[in-house]
């Protein structure tokens, strides 16, 4: 690592706009105390006191403007340490302190070399592409809170199809492979979980009781409830009432 220069005094007024110069490859490190904005490129970033920045572009000008109602004071470095990062790199999320430390005087360049080049190594690292089979839909995630919220409303897995934009079918595959269980299936769990807590309470009926979960017929609702429960939901109500005597 090369430090090329270090600033620590320049000052810009509201409003004020510099052009300043990179050499290829060189890195600058940038800290202000009111609000700037660097742009090149397409990049146009915003700094303050609690957020700094790191960065890398192809030879040529960049601009800071100082974009705060008052005078902004800045710091910075610029160096050279051998690495090509991705074009038009720009971080505000990294390591800081060891660039302050070097401004500040506390450590040396050379103290903070390697780390300060494990650093940009780390965040120089290819991704690794994501498995098509790990990604979600991000419509599911929305479906799911959707269900969760709404399963005391009549839904149908053409209602739920609706919602997302897809055809019924493929919701089921799919959301089934996420979260191993079927729509329907997890919306009826919700209904079912909620009707065990309201058939503790004698003041409403069973055909009450369907309605408030999402039911429009009893006989469906006691189905169901029989095939996850093993018993009719008048018969559970019997059992639950006994156990409070």
């Amino acid at each position: 690592m090369r430090v090329k220069s270090m600033f620590s005094d320049v000052v810009l007024f509201p409003g004020e706009l510099e052009r300043w110069y990179t050499n290829k490859h060189d890195f600058i490190f940038i800290k202000s105390n009111n609000v700037i904005e660097i742009c090149f490129n397409r990049i146009h970033v915003k700094l303050n006191e609690k957020k700094s920045g790191l960065f890398q572009c192809s030879q040529g000008p960049f601009s800071i403007q100082n974009i705060s109602s008052y005078p902004a004071t800045l710091q910075g470095i610029k160096f050279n340490c051998g690495i090509k990062m991705n074009k038009d790199f720009f971080s505000t999320d990294f390591e800081q302190h060891l660039f302050i430390s070097i401004l500040t005087g506390r450590s040396t360049a050379e103290e903070c070399r390697s780390h300060i080049i494990k650093l940009l190594e780390q965040i120089n690292k290819p991704q690794r592409p994501q498995n098509n089979r790990d990604r979600i839909d991000p419509r599911l995630i929305q479906l799911n809170r959707y269900i969760r919220k709404n399963y005391n409303t009549p839904l149908s897995l053409q209602d739920l199809a609706d919602y997302v934009g897809v055809h019924p079918t493929y919701l089921s595959n799919t959301y089934s492979k996420v979260f191993n269980t079927s729509p329907i299936l997890f919306l009826n769990q919700l209904r079912m979980k909620a009707a065990k807590v309201l058939l503790a309470n004698p003041e409403f009926t069973i055909k009450e009781i369907a309605e408030l979960v999402g039911y429009n017929s009893v006989s469906q609702f006691s189905l169901l409830f029989k095939r996850f429960h093993s018993l009719t939901p008048s018969e559970f109500r019997e059992d639950v009432l006994k156990l409070k005597l």
